[in-house]
């Protein structure tokens, strides 16, 4: 007799996985992405992280409502991140160091809540992430300087998702030197799976959304212009770094654009010769132009607010073939 394990029809289980992409301060974009997900009642069971994806991922592993992300990111400035001291600039890190621009010292004690202005208001919360209730299972990855290649921490692992594995997920090299655990350093995720939608198909997610921050290939750009350059900061030689990382930013997003895209090709290949054939569809919200830049190290209130509306516009655009909006919500 065939038990209903035996059965050659039975139908597995469905695995919503979101994946959100690295990008600095445009991590702020996932938060209209999240808020349309909600509207339309799309929740997913795990959610994949790179650079600051990795933040907002371990932030809403660790029990933050959507909500809640996005009073945070109404609050959250650049001092919040790095330290912001041309002393600290050129002193420390320049002529001592010499591995880094900017010190990400502030970070940890903004994720933990343990500075005077995120006081009871953590983002990073390891005993409801790492716990069997976790809202999520949530996965998030970081380049071992020493080999070269991307590894991955779950918060399903035995020893679950620490601090040290965000913060290295989020290590842009050169302009944040790399982060150690233990023996080894790492830098950030994004530098070879900057929207690491390939995790969620092994792990046989049915059903994917991948939340960019840069234009999709295989779409037309509304234009090739860029929105305007951030240069706006206190001190002048704070303005010189930041003017320098503007002329590199273009040249980063293409890499790391291609980097997902020629993974992107793969899996189309992959999936013509009948790989991962649990998965319904794979989502990709993305902007139709460049976003301003700079973006990337630079974290303001206005520029928050406008990655907000953005990205909630993007998900209804892109996601309409799979996830529309419900007639009453679109008054």
């Amino acid at each position: 007799m065939q038990t209903s394990q035996e059965s050659p029809t039975m139908t597995p289980p469905s695995k919503r996985a979101l994946v959100l992409s690295g990008g600095g301060g445009r991590g702020a974009y996932h938060i209209g992405v999240l808020e349309y997900l909600e509207r339309v009642g799309w929740r997913p069971d795990l959610i994949i992280g790179s650079s600051v994806g990795a933040v907002n991922a371990t932030t809403l592993g660790s029990g933050v409502s959507v909500r809640g992300l996005k009073s945070r990111w109404l609050d959250l400035d650049s001092s919040d991140v790095q330290l912001m001291s041309t002393g600290d600039v050129l002193v420390d890190n320049l002529l001592r160091h010499r591995d880094h621009i900017f010190d990400l010292s502030p970070l940890p004690q903004t994720l933990t809540g343990e500075s005077r202005k995120w006081r009871n208001r953590r983002w990073f919360n390891p005993e409801v992430l790492n716990s069997p209730s976790a809202p999520y299972e949530v996965w998030v990855t970081a380049v071992n300087t020493k080999t070269c290649q991307p590894e991955y921490f779950s918060n399903r692992d035995p020893n679950g998702i620490k601090l040290e594995h965000v913060l290295s997920s989020f290590s842009i090299p050169l302009w944040y030197g790399p982060t150690k655990m233990g023996d080894l350093s790492y830098w950030d995720g994004g530098m070879l799976v900057n929207t690491p939608f390939r995790k969620a198909l092994e792990l046989g997610a049915s059903e994917v959304v991948m939340a960019m921050m840069t234009p999709w290939p295989e779409r037309p750009l509304r234009t090739h212009e860029r929105p305007g350059y951030i240069t706006h900061l206190d001190q002048p030689f704070l303005i010189i770094a930041q003017e320098l990382w503007n002329a590199f930013e273009p040249a980063l997003d293409a890499m790391l654009t291609e980097t997902v895209w020629r993974d992107y090709l793969l899996y189309k290949m992959e999936r013509e010769a009948g790989k991962y054939p649990n998965l319904k569809w794979l989502a990709i919200v993305a902007p139709d132009r460049y976003l301003t830049v700079g973006l990337m190290t630079h974290y303001q209130l206005e520029h928050h607010r406008q990655l907000f509306e953005l990205g909630w516009w993007d998900a209804f655009n892109d996601l309409a073939p799979v996830l529309p909006l419900p007639a009453e919500g679109k008054a």
